[in-house]
């Protein structure tokens, strides 16, 4: 589709938005999430050739939503959503889809089915205090020298929630295949699905979650075929009252038969893993909330230099229950063979990057 074919329709559809809300039960939401980052790298420009530094505006995942739900009889009804990323920095939206599906909801738990983030990346939504900032944590958490392996939503995935029984939750997804839809075109092998498991205690001032991934899309071997690669994640966040939270994330990614890997980077390096953990604390005092992140990603197995260290500190001040400023700084510090990144930076093997951000943060929604 053109530019100017979307823009119309996307024109057309907020417009059409309001009378749409008021004829059915829809509610129209979205997040302006805009920053200007000031970031730099310790690259040499006369060596790699690019700058060491940059001023930049920025988007950090910004989105539109529309989503519903119908009772259908006492114990029954259906849900559904349709989510886009909007590009706040050059106007565009683009083509990156998030959560969207439709479903059934009762007593007996949820069922939905569409592109679904997988229980491995929700998870840890009450954890990243940092979420789409340039120090958003799956820079480390779900990444893998680079690679974001464990930290993505699925085309053709299949959802179902138990009910809660006294804060206790289990989240289970299926994806069906990430990459084709169905016959003829399916291919005999490989087959590439992903499964993920929580399991959920989420009641007073204490969640926690023990979670599992099994992906079998993400390593290719020399034959050509795929290999099976796996993460187990320990999340947990305490709230202290009076504005006090700090969270904690240990996460671990080896191979289904037990030798532990890494992804597509390092295909050939079977065997390869890396542990890595997540800390961060909040306190808010009156209007204001102060933020500390600092985690680790361990050096893979037989591969000497590739661990990083990642911190970040900000201030962010609520004008309102939906608006808030914030100033940040954040860093990601490689060792010598490693390339952990920020959000939307790719890091630089061996370097230092970093960004001070001045960002706004404004949800909205017709209800």
């Amino acid at each position: 589709m053109s530019k100017k074919k979307l823009a119309i329709l996307v024109a057309t559809g907020m417009l059409a938005a309001p009378l749409v809300a008021q004829a059915q039960d829809v509610e129209v939401y979205g997040d302006v999430r805009l920053s200007i980052d000031m970031s730099k790298n310790e690259q040499d420009p006369v060596i790699g050739g690019r700058d060491d530094s940059a001023l930049s505006v920025n988007s950090n995942t910004s989105k539109l939503g529309f989503k519903g739900s119908e009772k259908l009889s006492d114990n029954l009804s259906v849900i559904w959503q349709y989510e886009t990323e909007v590009e706040l920095d050059n106007g565009d939206m683009t083509v990156n889809g998030r959560d969207t599906f439709g479903g059934l909801k009762g007593s007996w738990g949820l069922l939905k089915a569409g592109k679904l983030s997988n229980p491995m990346k929700q998870s840890t939504n009450k954890i990243d205090i940092f979420v789409n900032t340039r120090a958003d944590h799956n820079m480390i958490v779900g990444n893998v020298n680079g690679v974001n392996t464990f930290d993505n939503r699925f085309d053709n995935t299949i959802w179902y929630s138990t009910p809660k029984f006294g804060g206790v939750k289990l989240d289970l997804s299926y994806t069906t295949d990430s990459k084709e839809d169905a016959l003829p075109g399916k291919l005999i092998s490989p087959e590439k699905s992903v499964t993920s498991f929580s399991l959920n205690y989420d009641k007073g001032p204490l969640y926690v979650a023990v979670v599992t991934e099994a992906r079998n899309d993400a390593k290719l071997k020399d034959d050509g075929q795929y290999e099976d690669v796996a993460a187990t994640k320990l999340v947990g966040r305490w709230d202290f009252g009076q504005g006090t939270t700090v969270g904690f994330i240990y996460e671990d990614a080896e191979n289904s038969a037990g030798a532990e890997v890494t992804t597509m980077t390092l295909a050939s390096a079977s065997g390869q893993a890396r542990s890595a953990f997540y800390l961060n604390a909040a306190h808010k005092i009156g209007n204001t909330t102060l933020k500390a992140a600092y985690s680790q990603a361990d050096d893979l197995d037989n591969a000497v230099g590739t661990g990083a260290t990642h911190y970040a500190l900000g201030a962010f001040k609520s004008y309102s229950k939906n608006t808030e400023l914030y100033v940040l700084y954040t860093a990601t510090d490689n060792d010598a063979n490693a390339k952990y990144g920020l959000k939307d930076m790719a890091g630089i093997e061996g370097n230092t990057i970093s960004a001070f951000s001045f960002g706004l943060n404004k949800r909205f929604s017709s209800k």
